[in-house]
C-alpha cells in the first residue's frame, strides 16, 4: 500500500517538477528528491528497465538546471 502511494506521488512531483526546473531553480530539490523517490520504487518493485530511466531522469534534471542557471 505504501508503495502504490510513493509510486503515484513520485509520478506526480516527477512531471511536475521536471517543468519547473527551467524556470525557476530551486524546483531542483524537489525534482531530485521525486528521482530518488522514484528510483527507490522501482527497485523495491524489482524494475530494473525502470530504475535505469529514473537516473536518466536525474540526467535529464540535472541538464535542465544547469540550462536554467544560465538564463
Amino acid at each position: 500500500m505504501i508503495i502504490r502511494i510513493l509510486d503515484i506521488l513520485s509520478a506526480i512531483l516527477t512531471v511536475v517538477s521536471l517543468n519547473l526546473t527551467v524556470k525557476y531553480n530551486k524546483a531542483w530539490l524537489l525534482y531530485a528528491f521525486s528521482c530518488i523517490l522514484f528510483t527507490t520504487v522501482c527497485i523495491s518493485k524489482h524494475l530494473r528497465g525502470l530504475s535505469c530511466m529514473g537516473e536518466i531522469l536525474l540526467i535529464t534534471g540535472i541538464k535542465n538546471y544547469i540550462i536554467g542557471k544560465e538564463k
